[in-house]
């Protein structure tokens, strides 16, 4: 048992985002996983899945675990356990929004439009949707494969 909460993901679920944005908000302690570069994590996932493994996946210090929790369970149990959530701001909601892996190709898609048409507005709305989400994705946490 650890004595952090890990958050199993991928790169590809689109809810590992709202749940990330979450733990941070209540400034939890935590490691995320990627079970794709970490092959021990994914069987664990599997285990606690009956089989299955989906993310993300939250398992915590106490030995319980929350399997695609919505923000309000995840909350709940944050809460269970000491922590407190902050209220989403603004900013929060565009992270959220803006880290969902469709932003990345449909900016990659305007771009190479935009290049392949000379559109230099949807060169800039694609470099642009990219630049942002890059900003957001490096702002997040490091994590461990």
């Amino acid at each position: 048992m650890t004595d952090k909460i890990v958050l199993y993901g991928s790169p590809t679920c689109p809810m590992v985002s709202p749940v990330r944005n979450t733990l941070e908000r209540a400034n939890a302690d935590y490691d995320y996983v990627d079970i794709y570069l970490n092959p021990e994590a994914r069987k664990r996932v599997v285990e606690i899945n009956n089989g299955n493994a989906s993310v993300p996946t939250v398992t915590f210090p106490d030995g319980s675990s929350l399997t695609e929790p919505n923000e309000a369970i995840l909350k709940a149990k944050l809460e269970s356990i000491g922590y407190k959530v902050r209220s989403l701001t603004l900013l929060d909601r565009a992270q959220v929004i803006f880290e969902f892996p469709i932003i990345l190709i449909l900016g990659i898609v305007m771009l190479a439009f935009g290049i392949y048409n000379g559109e230099i507005a949807q060169v800039a709305i694609g470099g642009l949707l990219i630049a942002i989400r890059l900003l957001f994705v490096l702002k997040r946490r490091t994590y461990k494969s």
